[in-house]
C-alpha cells in the first residue's frame, strides 16, 4: 500500500476534528470499560465517515463544475445557434418513420438546456404534423409558432385510439395560412373540405386522396369541391388529387411543377381540352405528370384536342387510362423532351395489339423522341402481365405494363413492338420468364417471333435469357448464315435448359470471323471492315447445371466463361 501523503492525512484530521467538536462523547456513564471502549471507536467512525461523506459530496460537486467547464469548451459549444439548429433538423429529417425523428427531436430537447433552449427557439423543428396524441400533437403545433407547417394526415394511419378526426382538424383549422405542405390520404372527405374554403397564400404542396376508384367522383358533381381555398394558392406548385373533381379551368392548376390526378370519370365533352389547357397554358413547366386511373365516357371521334409541350418534364405517368384510345391520345398529343421518363400500365385489347394503347412510331416520333434514344430492352412475361422497359446508359426511360395472358397474347406484343417504334440504338434485350406452360404450339410461336424481332435488329450485341423455354435458345444456335444478331458479343444464360453440346457449337460458329462464317460471299462488299471481325467474347452460364469440367474446358478456349451451378431465383434461397 503505497504511503499516504502528509497533506491527505492532514485534511482527514482537520475534517474529523470539525465533526468531532460538534458530538459530544458520554463514554463516563457506562460502566464496564470494554463496553466503554467500543463505543468510543462506533463515535470515530461515525467521525470519519461524516467526514468522507462531506469530502465526497464536495469532490462530486467540484468534478460535475470541472466537466460543465471542459464541456462548453467543446467545438460544438462553439457553433452559432442556427447551425446547430440545423443540423438538429437534418437530423430529424433523416429519418425514414416520423415516429422515429419525432422521439429524436424530443431526446435533444432533453440533453442539457442549451440545447432544449436552441430547440425551443427554432420553430422549423416542430413543422412537421402528423398522427401523434392529441396532447402531443398540439404541443408540437404551439412550439412551431408562426412558421409554415407540414401537416400529414395518411389513411394508412389511424388517429390513435380516444381521439376524432375532428379534434386535429380544430386545432389546424386556425393556422390554414401557415400550411406549406397538407396531404390528406383520408376517405371522410366531408370533414376536411370546410377547412378547405379559407385562401392558403403558403400552400406549396396538397394531396388530396380519398381512396380507391370504387369512390371515385364524376365530374358533374362539380359542387364537391368547385372553390378549394377561396380560389387562392398562388405559392402551390405540387398537386394531387384522388376522387375528388377539380374543375380544370379553376386557378388551382396555375404555375404547377407536378400534377397528379387518378380515379375520377370525366363525361364531358370539354373536359379534355380543359386539362391540355392545363398543360399548354396553366402549367407549362410541369416536371411531373401522373395520370391514373381516369375514365372518359365520350367518344374518342368527338374531335382532336390541342397539343400540349413539356419542355421541363421529366416523368410522364399513364395509368390505367379508359377507354384504351385515351392512352394513345395523350401519347399522340404531349410532347416531352429526350430525357423524360415514359411510364405506361394498361390493358391490351383487341389480342394483345398494343397499338390500342401505343400509337405508331410515326406518330410518336416527334412527340417521343426518348424512345429513339433506347439501347437497353427488357421484356418480362409474368402470369397475367407482359412488362417492359427500354433504358440508356444513363437512366430507364420507359416502362410499359400490360395486363394481358402471355400464352396468348406475348407473341403479338413482342410483334408490336417493333411496329410501335424501330430503336435504332438497341444493342440489348433480356428476355425473362419467356415459357409459356406445357403449349409446344405457343412457345415455338413465340421463339418465332422473337428471331423475327432479332433479325431485324442487327445492332444487337447483348442477349440474356432468364427462366426461358428451350424453343428460345434453339434459334442461337443456327449455325448456318444468316446468323442472328451477327454482331453478338455477349450472352447470358440463367436457369435455363441449356444443351451444353449444342452451346458449344454455337459459339464455335460465333468465335470465327464473318469472312470465313460466310464463306467470302460478302468479304468483297466489306472491305475488311472492323465490324466483319466482331465475334463472340463472353458466356455467363448461370443455374444450368448440365455442364461439366470437359464442357466448361472447351468454351473456355474460345470465350471468356462464367458459370455458377445453381442460381438462386429468389435471395432466401442458397446457392
Amino acid at each position: 500500500m503505497e504511503p499516504v501523503p502528509p497533506i491527505v492525512s492532514q485534511l482527514h484530521k482537520a475534517l474529523t476534528d470539525k465533526f468531532r467538536s460538534k458530538q459530544a462523547l458520554d463514554s463516563d456513564s457506562v460502566d464496564d470499560p470494554l463496553e466503554a471502549a467500543r463505543l468510543s471507536l462506533d463515535k470515530e467512525i461515525e467521525v470519519a465517515e461524516l467526514a468522507f461523506r462531506a469530502y465526497e459530496a464536495y469532490s462530486l460537486h467540484e468534478l460535475e463544475v470541472l466537466r460543465l467547464r471542459r464541456n462548453r469548451l467543446a467545438p460544438i459549444f462553439h457553433l452559432p445557434n442556427e447551425t446547430l439548429s440545423s443540423a438538429f433538423c437534418f437530423a430529424v429529417w433523416s429519418y425514414d418513420k416520423y415516429t422515429r425523428g419525432i422521439q429524436f427531436l424530443l431526446t435533444i430537447s432533453s440533453v442539457c438546456r442549451a440545447w432544449r433552449g436552441i430547440a425551443l427557439e427554432f420553430p422549423k423543428l416542430w413543422t412537421r404534423l402528423e398522427w401523434l396524441p392529441l396532447l402531443l400533437f398540439s404541443l408540437f403545433l404551439d412550439r412551431s409558432k408562426q412558421a409554415p407547417l407540414d401537416i400529414v394526415f395518411d389513411k394508412e394511419y389511424e388517429p390513435p385510439e380516444g381521439n376524432n378526426f375532428s379534434e386535429y382538424l380544430a386545432l389546424i383549422s386556425p393556422h390554414v395560412r401557415q400550411w406549406k405542405t397538407f396531404i390528406f390520404r383520408y376517405p371522410s372527405f366531408d370533414e376536411i373540405m370546410p377547412s378547405l374554403l379559407l385562401p392558403t397564400p403558403h400552400l406549396e404542396a396538397l394531396v388530396l386522396d380519398c381512396g380507391p376508384r370504387s369512390r371515385f367522383q364524376g365530374s358533374d358533381s362539380l359542387e364537391l369541391f368547385p372553390h378549394p381555398f377561396a380560389d387562392h394558392t398562388p405559392s402551390l406548385r405540387k398537386l394531387t388529387l384522388g376522387a375528388i373533381f377539380v374543375p380544370f379551368t379553376h386557378p388551382i392548376y396555375s404555375n404547377l411543377t407536378k400534377l397528379e390526378l387518378k380515379d375520377i370519370e370525366c363525361e364531358k365533352l370539354d373536359l379534355m381540352r380543359e386539362l391540355f389547357q392545363v398543360f399548354s397554358e396553366a402549367s407549362p413547366l410541369l416536371e411531373t405528370l401522373h395520370l391514373r386511373s381516369l375514365e372518359f365516357t365520350f367518344s374518342s371521334t368527338a374531335g382532336p384536342s390541342d397539343s400540349a409541350d413539356l419542355p421541363r418534364l421529366q416523368t410522364l405517368g399513364l395509368q390505367y387510362l379508359e377507354p384504351a384510345w385515351v392512352t394513345t391520345h395523350f401519347l399522340s398529343h404531349l410532347t416531352i423532351p429526350p430525357s423524360a421518363t415514359l411510364e405506361i400500365i394498361g390493358d391490351s385489347e383487341l389480342g394483345g395489339d398494343i397499338s390500342t394503347i401505343l400509337p405508331p412510331y410515326s406518330s410518336t416520333h416527334p412527340n417521343l423522341p426518348n424512345l429513339s434514344s433506347i439501347t437497353a430492352l427488357i421484356i418480362h412475361a409474368q402470369e397475367y402481365l407482359c412488362v417492359v422497359s427500354g433504358h440508356t446508359v444513363q437512366k430507364e426511360l420507359f416502362s410499359f405494363e400490360f395486363t394481358a395472358d402471355p400464352e396468348v397474347q406475348m407473341a403479338a406484343i413482342v410483334s408490336d413492338l417493333g411496329r410501335v417504334f424501330p430503336m435504332p440504338l438497341l444493342n440489348y434485350i433480356q428476355f425473362c420468364d419467356f415459357h409459356l406452360g406445357d403449349s409446344v404450339e405457343s412457345n415455338l410461336e413465340l421463339a418465332a417471333t422473337c428471331r423475327d424481332f432479332l433479325n431485324r435488329r442487327s445492332t444487337i450485341k447483348k442477349l440474356a435469357f432468364y427462366d426461358s423455354h428451350k424453343s428460345m435458345l434453339d434459334f442461337l444456335f443456327t449455325s448456318t448464315p444468316p446468323l442472328v444478331c451477327p454482331q453478338l458479343e455477349y450472352i447470358i444464360f440463367e436457369r435455363c435448359p441449356l444443351s451444353p453440346e449444342r452451346l458449344i457449337e454455337a459459339v464455335k460458329s460465333r468465335t470465327t470471323s464473318r469472312k470465313t462464317a460466310l464463306k467470302g460471299a460478302d468479304a468483297q462488299n466489306d472491305n475488311g471492315s472492323e465490324a466483319n471481325d466482331r465475334r463472340l467474347l463472353r458466356v455467363d452460364i448461370l443455374g444450368c447445371p448440365r455442364f461439366t469440367k470437359a464442357h466448361l474446358s472447351a468454351l473456355r478456349k474460345r470465350v471468356r466463361v462464367e458459370y455458377k451451378e445453381k442460381a438462386p431465383r429468389f435471395s432466401d434461397e442458397s446457392e
